[in-house]
């Protein structure tokens, strides 16, 4: 159900149970099953649930496909998210007796029931009386009825649309117990709005943002081709897209990013607090964003009691080469439950591939045990539930070729349905075995490593990236894979996050950086902290404006070092980078650094006129250090060996895993799954005794084993 994101590029993280002043003693990498299970009232560490469609499939068989669902080992489904058409069939009339029945049933299968609100897909009405609440698009075409998600979320006549019919269901089934929860809209945020909805709302946006034009004109650089503004009325929606061959203003694109995801957020909230008036004590609210989170910002929304994101690895990218195409992207659960989990310290899967899909340029079959080895990944990452989408293999419409859990039969299991279940009934032997009490290993714990994430940084960046090389995404990638090859287990974490919780702290590409965040960093190194920066970092201050001084002022005294300039060339042009006797090709982005007194050199330019140049360095401060990591390889090669060579410094042990091959623990076990196409042979622990899997780790596995020292 995923698709293909039309906004920019980005998302992931998890919360620490245990506060402590010294970060090498913080606390476990995920909070406790209990935790999460405690939240959604469930008895299991993660429960399964499975996507149905009652309005697609004939009521005669809707019985027959709980009980399936229930005798497969579904804990729950999840039904209504697109059938507005069928609960608001005339404006202002609702029918909830079909919905009735489908829930009676699901529950005489003894099945839970998620309830989706349908804000993603209006009914044909709408379009036929009130054409305006469709959104318009960066070329202004205004979309229309025929799909979904093509509504302006800024409108205020949608917004009374969709309140009134989450009123409705609120009402209706706020205090049904065989309702489990709740998730609002979906897939949230995914395209652009240019209506004149939404420039009015933005209009409203900047005025309480900024108070005066005069202070809206100076943060956008008004000044600069006669572009600043006499009154708010005045400002346009900036696009890109017509902007031809000059540039739009990057600040004025910057808020309007920043006004799409609090649009998103505060329509998610609106629908949450709705349903919590009515909603009995035990019901939950969430949303399902994609897991990659590029035009949305989850952390903006505050009324949901827990996010979830949606998982298709498989769709024809091929990042590791060989096979890895039909293992699917190596960093997308990674990096996902990382982001999601630190929000508040419970995440779950809404929708997990189950097996084909229909909506990339190229459309595999996973390879066999690739998605037991996603159920795999996400319960060792914490999560607490754990849902594919979809039950029923669909016989018409778009997305006819989205295999599901049974085939084109109805009943029969299909090969990839046959592994999901398989897998549940695994994962549920093992939760007897976790123990919830247990403490994170110290070895874990002393490589704890937060990643410091910020939407508007991401944002930034993609506004000017100075190189159609440059890209965001894979940047961050390349560095979470760095950091997971050590072992180390990992959260994304926010400015106004307590930093001396981890050992070890890094925030790649961080372009905007205000006084107070480089003071913030000082503190985190001097206390003990180890800190790694990367390329572009302190480049900008917080308003994404360049700082009045030397290249990347506010960072230049606490990495040692001056910055004379940065590069970048073409992919026609040579270039190397030396380190440790051993050379590396540089074509995307180069800071130019000149070390001061006491800043080690890791690396140097080995050509151009910066050559000799250092390209990457490193320094004692107080207790902790900082690491400068100036220039973005090729490959990333030299990023990862910098980024290995930190934690051994500080004489932390790590792992040596290849790319994809990742370590999480959960209540006493170690987990480790394998998306690299090769196999992999660890060397565990002489007192491991394996519980699950086989050595060596083949591609698409899964290992599990326990420490049996006393």
């Amino acid at each position: 159900m995923f698709r293909p994101l039309l906004a920019a590029v980005l998302a992931t993280a998890m919360m620490i149970t245990a506060a402590n002043a010294n970060p090498v003693d913080a606390g476990g990498p995920h909070p406790a099953p209990l935790q999460g299970a405690a939240l959604l009232h469930q008895r299991e560490p993660m429960s399964f649930g499975v996507f149905y469609y009652p309005t697609q499939w004939p009521r005669s068989q809707w019985q027959r496909d709980f009980d399936g669902m229930a005798k497969l080992g579904f804990d729950f489904t999840h039904m209504a998210e697109f059938d507005w058409t069928y609960l608001e069939p005339v404006e202002g009339q609702f029918d909830f007796a079909w919905l009735d029945h489908a829930i009676d049933l699901a529950n005489k299968s003894g099945l839970r029931v998620i309830l989706g609100t349908p804000s993603g897909a209006p009914p044909s009405w709408m379009d036929e009386r009130y054409p305006e609440v469709y959104r318009v698009d960066e070329h202004g075409q205004r979309h229309e009825h025929g799909i979904r998600a093509e509504v302006s979320l800024a409108n205020p006549k949608y917004e009374a649309f969709v309140a009134r019919l989450v009123t409705a269901m609120a009402q209706h089934y706020g205090h049904d117990p065989r309702v489990w929860g709740w998730q609002v809209d979906n897939e949230p945020g995914s395209f652009l709005d240019y209506s004149d909805s939404a420039r009015a709302a933005f209009q409203e946006w900047l005025q309480k943002k900024y108070g005066s034009i005069d202070a809206m004109n100076t943060a956008w650089a008004g000044s600069f081709w006669s572009t600043r503004y006499g009154s708010f009325k005045q400002v346009h929606l900036p696009n890109a897209t017509l902007a031809a061959e000059d540039k739009l203003s990057p600040h004025a694109q910057l808020d309007f990013a920043r006004f799409q995801a609090d649009t998103t957020a505060h329509f998610l909230d609106t629908q949450a607090l709705i349903i919590k008036k009515y909603a009995r004590t035990g019901q939950w609210v969430t949303t399902n964003y994609t897991n990659v989170s590029t035009a949305t910002d989850p952390r903006r929304s505050h009324d949901l009691d827990f996010p979830t994101f949606t998982l298709y690895p498989v769709a024809g990218a091929n990042v590791l080469g060989g096979d890895s195409y039909e293992i699917g992207k190596p960093a997308n659960l990674m990096e996902a439950a990382a982001y999601f989990r630190s929000i508040n310290g419970t995440f779950g899967v809404m929708e997990l591939q189950p097996g084909q899909v229909n909506w990339g340029e190229i459309n595999p079959q996973p390879m066999p045990g690739a998605v037991s080895m996603w159920m795999w990944h996400a319960f060792a990452s914490g999560a607490s539930l754990l849902s594919t989408y979809r039950y029923r293999h669909p016989l018409r419409g778009s997305e006819m070729y989205h295999e599901g859990i049974v085939g084109t039969d109805g009943v029969t299991l299909s090969r990839t349905g046959r592994e999901f279940v398989d897998t549940l009934h695994q994962i549920k032997s093992l939760e007897s075995q976790l123990d919830t009490k247990a403490p994170l290993p110290q070895k874990l714990a002393a490589r704890y490593t937060a990643y410091l994430w910020s939407q508007d940084v991401f944002w930034d960046l993609e506004i000017q990236p100075q190189t159609t090389l440059w890209n965001s995404w894979a940047y961050r990638n390349g560095y979470t894979l760095a950091v997971k090859s050590t072992g180390a287990p990992m959260d994304f974490i926010a400015e106004d996050d307590d930093f001396s919780r981890y050992p070890f702290l890094i925030a790649p590409a961080y372009q905007m950086v205000s006084k107070q965040l480089a003071d913030k960093w000082r503190r985190y190194v001097e206390q003990g902290g180890h800190l790694i920066l990367t390329s572009r970092t302190g480049q900008k201050n917080e308003l994404g404006q360049f700082h009045e001084g030397p290249w990347y002022a506010p960072i230049l005294d606490l990495i040692g070092a001056d910055v004379d300039g940065f590069d970048m060339l073409p992919p026609s042009a040579s270039a190397q980078v030396s380190a440790g006797g051993k050379t590396h090709d540089w074509h995307r982005w180069a800071d130019i650094l000149s070390p001061r007194l006491g800043t080690e050199v890791l690396a140097t330019y080995a050509d151009h006129y910066y050559a000799g140049k250092a390209a990457a360095t490193t320094r004692k401060l107080g207790k902790g250090s900082v690491t400068m990591i100036g220039v973005s390889t090729d490959d990333g090669e030299l990023e990862r060996e910098i980024v290995r060579s930190v934690y051994q410094r500080a004489g932390v042990a790590i792992e040596d895993l290849p790319k994809g091959v990742f370590i999480d623990w959960r209540g006493g076990l170690d987990f480790m799954v394998n998306y690299n196409p090769q196999p992999f042979s660890p060397v565990l622990p002489a007192s491991a005794k394996i519980v699950h899997g086989q050595m060596p780790l083949a591609p698409a596995q899964t290992l599990i084993w326990k420490d049996t020292t006393p």
